[in-house]
C-alpha cells in the first residue's frame, strides 16, 4: 500500500484488490454516477476490473493517477480522487476530479481530500495550476471545491457528457500554486 498522503481523517493511497467493495458501494448508486462519465456498475467484477486496470496504470505514473480515499478511524474506503489531464507547459497544470459515497457525504471529507490533494500536488511539484470541473446541476460539488480555496472562472455551456450521453453546463473552477496553503 502506498500512501500519497493524508489529512486528520483521511488516508489517500493507491487502489488496492482488496477494495472492490468499497469502490462498488459508490460506483453502483445511479445517484452518484449520474454526474460521473462512468457508467453505474451492475456488479462488484466491474469495480474489480477498473481496480485492477488503475494498478496496472501506477507503474506508467505513480503521481498522477486515481487513488482510494479511506477514513482512518476504520479503514474504510469512501470515495475516490483523481489527477488528471497532466499538461507540462509552463509549469504544469492538472485536472482533479473526486466521488464521496453519498453515505459519508456531508461530513466535510470530500473538502478534506481536496484540500489535501492541494498540498500533495505542490509538494510534489507536480502543477502550477489545478483545475475541477462539475456539472452546474451538481451543486454539492461547487461547494465542495469553493470551500476548498478554488476561484469560479465561469460556465463553459454544454461542454460536458455524462455517462447516460447527454450534454451539460460546465462549471470551472481553478486554484493556483501560489494559493495553495502548506
Amino acid at each position: 500500500m502506498k500512501v500519497k498522503y493524508e489529512t486528520e481523517r483521511l488516508v489517500i493511497r493507491e487502489w488496492e484488490e482488496k477494495d472492490y467493495m468499497g469502490l462498488y458501494e459508490f460506483a453502483s448508486d445511479v445517484e452518484i454516477t449520474k454526474f460521473l462519465h462512468y457508467n453505474t456498475y451492475s456488479n462488484a467484477q466491474e469495480a474489480k476490473a477498473r481496480i485492477s486496470k488503475i494498478i496496472d496504470s501506477y507503474k506508467l505514473n505513480p503521481l498522477i493517477n486515481n487513488f482510494a480515499v479511506v477514513l482512518k478511524l476504520n479503514n474504510k474506503v469512501i470515495g475516490d480522487i483523481n489527477i488528471s489531464s497532466y499538461k507540462p507547459q509552463a509549469g504544469g497544470s492538472v485536472h482533479i476530479g473526486y466521488t464521496i459515497n453519498k453515505n459519508y457525504q456531508g461530513n466535510g471529507y470530500a473538502t478534506e481530500a481536496v484540500k489535501g490533494v492541494f498540498q500533495y500536488i505542490k509538494k510534489n511539484k507536480i502543477a502550477k495550476r489545478i483545475i475541477a470541473t462539475h456539472d452546474v446541476k451538481n451543486v454539492k460539488s461547487g461547494n465542495v471545491l469553493k470551500r476548498a480555496g478554488m476561484i469560479f472562472e465561469g460556465i463553459a455551456r454544454k461542454a460536458g457528457e455524462n455517462n447516460l450521453h447527454s450534454r451539460y453546463d460546465v462549471a470551472n473552477y481553478s486554484i493556483l500554486d501560489e494559493e495553495i496553503k502548506i
